[in-house]
């Protein structure tokens, strides 16, 4: 059974956020499968992460190992406000809504102003542009 087109071009959002100072640190667009993942976690082997907090999905499992990973759902809710925040500023990262945006590029956009501006910076900062 094939899937719907919906479906088959949905982009899922792994992110790398720091639970210290409440950055957004990386991201990686794509599918919900481990070779997205592992694309984000090389960029992040450069960092020296110490500690890796996630729920139970099995990606996480895989790709890092055991001595870096602590999978608990109460660990998680830095990046799960961070991900409220985004849905509530940015519309086509709404969920069941005809608004989701299926573009990479216009999803990975929006993550680097959502990252620089609203996260990692200051929503001021926008303001600056236009005075």
């Amino acid at each position: 059974m094939a899937l719907p087109e919906c479906e088959k071009n949905k982009l899922w959002l792994w992110k790398a956020y720091c639970r210290t100072t409440g950055q957004l640190i990386d991201w990686e667009c794509g599918r919900r499968d481990s070779d997205t993942l592992k694309v984000m976690l090389d960029r992040l082997r450069g960092l020296n992460v110490a500690i890796f907090f996630s729920d139970r999905w099995e990606s996480y499992a895989e790709l890092i190992p055991p001595e870096l990973l602590i999978q608990s759902k109460k660990e998680t809710h830095g990046i799960e406000r961070n991900n409220f925040r985004q849905r509530h500023w940015f519309g086509h990262f709404r969920r069941r809504t005809c608004i989701v945006s299926r573009s990479l590029l216009m999803v990975d956009i929006t993550m680097s102003l959502f990252a620089r501006f609203r996260v990692n910076g200051s929503p001021d900062l926008i303001v600056s542009f236009y005075s």
